[in-house]
This record gives C-alpha cells, structure tokens and sequence, in this order.
C-alpha cells in the first residue's frame, strides 16, 4: 500500500503543481482586479470567465475522460488511433462552434454579458477554441506521464497571461477588453507550441468512425455531467444577476474565488487520482487503498479549510507598496469563504469515490449525481437567496456539493462498495467543527489564530488518529 501511496503523491505533486500553476492565474490577478474594476466591472469579467468554463465543458463533450480511459492503457498503435480521431473530432467541432457563436455573437452576449459587449463573444469563443486545442497535449503528457514539458507549459501559460494583463489593463488602459486579448494571445500562444507535440502522434488513416462511436458511448455522459457542474458554478452569479445586481455580483464573485482555492487544491489532486485509480490493477488490495487514500486527502483539506477560514482577512488586507491584496472594496466577500470552500471540501469526497463508476464503466451515474448536484444548487439558490441575500448563493453551493457526495456514496454502495476509515474520517470533522466554534468565539489576536491553527493538526495527533506505521514514517518513531 505504501508503494502506491507514494507513487500517487508524486502523480499528484507533480501533475497538480501543473494545474495549480495554470490555474494560479486567476488568484495572482485579483489584486490587479479588485484595485482597478470597479464591481460592476469584476462582475462582467467573473461572467464572462464563468461562461468560458461552462463551454469549454461543451467543446470537449466527455472525449477527453474517454481519450485518457483508453490511452492509459492502449498499445502505441491504438494510442495513434484513438488520438487522431478525437483531434480531428475537435478540429471539426471547434470551427463550427467559432462560426456559430461569431454569427449569434449579439444575441449570446445580450443573454450572457447584458447586450454591451457583442464583440467580446466573438473573442471568448476563440479563447475556448485554442484552449481546447492546446488542452489535449497537456492530457497526452498525464497520460505518458511526462511532467517536465508539462510544468513548462503550465509555467508559460501563467507567466504569459499575468504579464500581458499587466500590459494591457495597467500601461495601456484597455479594461475588461485587455482581460480578454490577454487570455486570447496566450491561448494562442500555447496552441502554437504544443502542435508539434500532436502531429508527431497522429495517424489520419487510423482514424475511426467505428472507434469514434466507442468513445463517445463512454465519453457522452460526462457532457450532461460536466453541464451539471458547471450550471453548480454558473447558477450563483446569475441567478444573483436577476435578484440583485452586478455588484453583488462582483463582491460575491471576489468571495468565492477565494473559497475556490480550496477548488484549486482538490483539482490539483485529481489531476494524479484519475491515472493512478485508473493504472491500479491490484484487485485484492485497491479498495483498501482507496480508503486510505481518502483518509488522508480529508485530512490535509480539513487543515486548508481551516487555515482559509482563520487567515483569509490577514491574507486579503496585506499591504505590500502601498497596495492591498484586495481592494478595500472587496474586503466584505471574505464573509462567503467558509461556505464555498467547505463545499469544494464535499466536493473531494465526491471525486474521491469516482473509481467505482470508472471501474465499472457505470458512467451515466456522473451524470445524474451531477443533475442532482445542479438541480439541488438551482433551487437552494432562489430559496436562500431570496431569505438570506448573497450568502445564500455560498451556502446552496455548500449543501449541493455535501448532496452529491452522500449520493455517490449511496450508488457505490453497490456497484463498489469501499469500507472507509470512518473513526478517522469522524475525527477530522469534530476537530474542523471545535475549530471554527473556537475562531467564532472569541475576538482572537494574531497570536490566538496561530493557536486556533495548530489545534487542529495536534489535535488529531494527540488523538491517535495516525497508525503507528504512519507515525514511524513521518516521525521515525520506534
């Protein structure tokens, strides 16, 4: 067990820095943000970022979870087969997407951005296109597992993107239409370099219409379900667009990419997870791994969570130059973190048992866990939304995730049923619970956070929650 262990946590180290730092983008441009737009302004760039991820679920239409099922463990000939036919699948698909939206570009924009900004819908739609484009490489190198060329790439990707954006909104002025040429230019960018790395692998005769079908028979249900999860990030912001106004929008918006670090984390593991549960062939003992593993994940979240919870006021309000993180005006959206990052928490317990309908290839199940996740969110939005204002977008996110992380446990429970490590599990959620009764209570100086933090980690040590295998590993005990 340990073996495997450790080969997920370097899976994990070293393809989730690659997400981490390709996703790190959007946090490392909140000060530039929240200094320069004013609400308003950020409500229109969190709306169009939401929309950009919302369809980049589209585009793929569930052929990349298909392409890296089948690739993993495919011969070099069948690699080239099942490649080519998703890369000309999306060449195909993306130029018709580019035209159709270019053609419906004023009446998507006056449902998705208010009816100001026609030409920024011509723009987002080729920003999808190329990011698809340069995406599948990146899943090429997960799956041959080559982590060099791509940390490179993550690296360009944030060091492009933050640079331009620092050109174009600081030096020359150019708003949320500089936000969007920067993305723009660098997707572009990306594309460019990482074609090499595709053409070299594609084959066009090995291409299949017959191959094409298998695929997306596994693929297609995970289109509704990624629609499913991005309508559980679309439905807050918009649904707080017709109840209120885009400066709530904004100040929420803020609030919840804070929270969403906890996204950024749980993604970044995921980013191991899927190949490794995928590789692990070892039927006597993979459940057993399983549970450890999800012990330990919950574990490390729990302490993040905390550490989000305690710190995120000091954090936002730092000064560096003059300047703070956030702009004063955002301060008030540190109120939503607690709950969206707690639901993102939830959210790992749910990608955490996926093995059992990757494993069984029982795929529709992603789907209609996810249709409940968005329904419940849709719902629980307009309901807590009306009663408690803006919170109660983050605390429908919260409830949705939890939601869908006990009904994937319900359907495993038959299809593959893993025995979890659940006096540990309860554990960490008593100390998370004495934690946050403890920070609540009390109006705590800087030296009463840090012991408000280290509560938690000696808390479940003082407990006996490690084994004493685990405490010799880490500790070297005898």
């Amino acid at each position: 067990m340990r073996a495997q262990i450790k080969t997920l946590s370097q899976q994990t180290l070293i393809y989730g820095a690659g997400h981490i730092f390709a996703r790190m983008i959007t946090f490392l441009l909140l000060p530039l943000y929240t200094n320069v737009f004013g609400r308003g302004e950020y409500g229109v760039i969190s709306l169009a970022y939401i929309f950009m991820g919302f369809m980049a679920v589209i585009v793929r239409y569930g052929m990349d979870s298909a392409l890296m099922r089948h690739y993993i463990s495919a011969t070099r000939a069948d690699r080239k087969a099942y490649l080519s036919t998703v890369y000309v699948s999306y060449l195909i698909s993306t130029i018709l997407f580019v035209l159709v939206f270019h053609l419906l570009r004023y009446r998507i924009d006056e449902a998705i951005l208010g009816g100001e900004y026609p030409e920024f819908i011509t723009i987002i739609s080729l920003i999808i296109a190329f990011d698809l484009l340069w995406f599948v490489p990146t899943l090429l190198m997960r799956s041959e597992e080559k982590p060099l060329p791509y940390i490179t790439i993550s690296l360009l990707n944030v060091g492009l993107s933050l640079t331009l954006n620092l050109l174009l909104v600081l030096k020359f002025h150019m708003g949320i239409r500089g936000v969007l040429i920067s993305n723009l230019v660098t997707s572009c960018f990306l594309f460019t370099i990482t074609l090499p790395y595709v053409i070299v692998r594609i084959e066009l005769k090995s291409i299949s219409i017959s191959l094409w079908k298998k695929m997306m028979k596994f693929g297609l249900p995970f289109l509704p379900a990624g629609i499913f999860a991005m309508l559980m990030e679309l439905s807050g912001r918009y649904i707080l667009k017709y109840m209120t106004d885009l400066n709530t929008v904004g100040l929420y918006s803020s609030g919840y990419k804070l929270g969403a670090l906890m996204l950024l984390v749980v993604m970044g593991f995921n980013m191991g997870w899927q190949p490794f549960f995928l590789k692990t062939n070892i039927e006597k003992d993979r459940k057993r791994i399983f549970a450890r593993i999800a012990t330990y994940v919950m574990a490390i979240l729990g302490f993040i969570w905390i550490l989000l919870v305690v710190w995120v006021e000091d954090i936002i309000q730092l000064e560096i130059m003059g300047v703070t993180l956030y702009g004063e005006a955002y301060w008030a959206s540190t109120v939503f973190v607690p709950w969206v990052a707690l639901g993102y928490f939830f959210f790992a317990a749910y990608n955490l048992q996926l093995p059992g309908v990757f494993i069984s290839e029982k795929t529709k199940w992603v789907a209609l866990i996810r249709g409940l996740g968005a329904g419940s969110t849709i719902g629980l939005n307009f309901l807590f939304i009306y009663y408690f204002g803006a919170i109660g977008a983050a605390l429908a996110t919260c409830l949705s995730f939890m939601i869908m992380a006990i009904a994937m446990f319900l359907v495993n429970r038959s299809i593959f049923p893993i025995v979890y490590e659940w006096s540990r599990l309860v554990r960490i959620g008593i100390f998370m619970i004495m934690t946050i009764i403890l920070f609540l209570s009390f109006d705590l100086s800087f030296n009463g956070k840090l012991l408000i933090t280290a509560l938690y980690p000696f808390g479940l040590l003082l407990t006996g929650f490690l084994t004493k295998d685990e405490k010799q590993v880490l500790f070297n005990w005898r």
